[in-house]
């Protein structure tokens, strides 16, 4: 029997591909001034309709490399390597915020939100993606999961917080949420 040794090819997960593809739908008719929270990763920057931006900001205590190489088209970006809860923006300053698995990854949610209230625009827009807790069985186990998170990141952060129920609290009225998959929630909300 003759042995071949082939490179293996990396197959994107198939829940990336969905998630990319919701994040792309969100994002279509994002305009106006832009804050994105949590945007170390890049991997939003592909998707937004720079024709429609005025401007663009991207906060995050630490970016990839890969951050700094994506083509904007020529709209200005703005990068913060900050806190998430301290924004040094004046009130009113965006029309469209972006918080991709930030809520669930920061230990004060409250406190990052109501930082981002005082930056948005009245009738702002907030988009949203975030882990859920899901429904049956299969809770159990992501219960489990989740408690492993917890300490492996020191209780910094939680994979089941109810993300529609603290932007409500927080002062945004969430106009559109759906799951993706079992354990994923997206949305849009408005500051009331």
């Amino acid at each position: 029997m003759k042995w071949s040794l082939r490179p293996v090819r990396r197959v994107r997960p198939v829940r990336e591909n969905v998630l990319q593809t919701v994040r792309r739908g969100m994002l279509a008719n994002v305009s106006g001034d832009v804050i994105e929270l949590g945007a170390g990763d890049g991997k939003s920057l592909p998707y937004f309709p720079y024709q429609h931006i005025d401007s663009l900001t991207l906060v995050d205590a630490r970016f990839s490399k890969s951050v700094h190489k994506q083509d904007m088209h020529q709209v200005p970006v703005t990068f913060v390597s900050r806190r998430l809860d301290d924004l040094p923006f004046g009130r009113h300053s965006f029309d469209y915020a972006c918080l991709f698995f930030v809520l669930s990854a920061t230990t004060e949610p409250y406190r990052v939100l109501a930082a981002l209230r005082r930056t948005m625009r009245p009738g702002g827009r907030v988009l949203f993606i975030d882990y859920l807790r899901p429904i049956g069985p299969s809770a159990l186990l992501y219960d489990g999961v989740n408690l492993v998170h917890r300490l492996a990141t020191r209780g910094n952060s939680s994979l089941s917080r109810n993300v529609v129920n603290i932007l409500e609290v927080s002062g945004f009225r969430v106009v559109s949420a759906a799951r993706c998959g079992s354990i994923f929630v997206y949305g849009e909300a408005e500051l009331v």
